[in-house]
């Protein structure tokens, strides 16, 4: 018992940041345990086969560990290397400083445990001993994450007209995650803003977005638009406002485009949008001659033009951004 406690300790003391990484040296990790915990103290040392290399690890070796997971049971497997198995020799597992498992080593040196993670971050330190000594130990850590990631959909609205040929879907969500539209992998920004564009023939268009993040959490959304053609026009006069003249990188605005003929306001009529030099999207005037794109502020800090294209007039904002 006296053992088990003062290992669970040990594994406090000494275990890593990195996820699913090996932990210290040997040498080291030795050191450290034993001048931690006297009750641990002893030769520490291993014996290695005939010409042998004394770089070679002697810490149990566990099998491929995920840095993130949504299942709270872990199977945790591995061995310990062929040279360092001696009678008597056994593997401790401690998890979240706690020793879950001790057993004996078989002669393929092989072990194994069943982990009930908690949420958040789990660390799980794996031991060699021999009687009293720590003889060689490794640790790992793994996130158990069970929340599906959050995701909202800027573009399109749901029941929208849209240009059938530059259908444009963007959005955000939790930053690390992967997203697929209509199962197509789109590459997100650091700040987890997302855009993607496609065509399709006229009519009632189905769109779902799958977010997914590093554990596996998925967040489904749909919508459903009607593509059109549009017939392009000439001799426009286009007008841009922002909703915001300063904006944070990766904060959502609101462009909205106004599109007057010299008859008025002109209705179905495509205008794309450029952040930049970023293609942010298409969308079609209504009766008012006004279509509204919004877009996610890019990295970029300072001022940033806003750029409108429709039928070959432009009409320009500008958009200033920090950190």
């Amino acid at each position: 018992m006296a053992l088990a406690v003062t290992l669970g300790v040990a594994a406090v003391i000494f275990l890593p940041r990195a996820a699913v990484a090996v932990g210290a040296g040997f040498e080291q990790l030795v050191a450290q345990v034993q001048s931690a915990i006297p009750l641990l103290q002893g030769r520490g040392s291993i014996d290695l086969p005939a010409g042998g290399s004394t770089s070679i690890g002697a810490a149990p070796i566990a099998d491929s560990l995920p840095a993130y997971t949504r299942d709270p049971q872990l199977q945790l497997t591995g061995k310990v290397p062929s040279f360092a198995l001696q009678a008597g020799r056994s593997v401790q597992v401690v998890l979240n400083g706690a020793v879950v498992a001790t057993t004996l080593l078989d002669p393929s040196g092989a072990f194994n445990a069943t982990l009930a993670l908690k949420e958040g971050a789990n660390s799980i330190a794996v031991a060699l001993i021999a009687d009293r000594d720590v003889v060689a130990a490794s640790s790992y850590n793994v996130v158990l994450d069970r929340t599906p990631p959050t995701m909202t959909i800027t573009q399109p609205a749901t029941g929208s007209t849209v240009d059938a040929k530059n259908i444009v879907v963007a959005g955000t969500t939790e930053v690390g995650s992967t997203i697929t539209v209509n199962g197509r992998i789109v590459v997100i920004t650091p700040e987890g803003g997302f855009s993607d564009s496609f065509s399709a023939a006229p009519g009632s268009v189905p769109i779902t977005v799958v977010a997914r993040d590093r554990a596996g959490n998925e967040t489904t959304e749909k919508v459903t638009v009607t593509a059109q053609q549009v017939t392009q026009t000439v001799g426009l006069t286009v007008t841009v406002t922002l909703d915001k003249a300063t904006a944070k990188v990766g904060q959502g605005v609101l462009a909205t485009v106004y599109v007057v003929g010299t008859t008025g306001p002109r209705a179905g009529v495509p205008v794309t949008l450029s952040v930049g030099v970023a293609s942010i999207g298409t969308a079609v005037t209504d009766g008012t001659g006004t279509a509204r794109i919004p877009f996610i502020a890019p990295a970029t800090e300072g001022d940033t033009s806003v750029v409108v294209l429709a039928s070959g007039s432009s009409g320009r904002a500008s958009l200033t951004i920090s950190r």
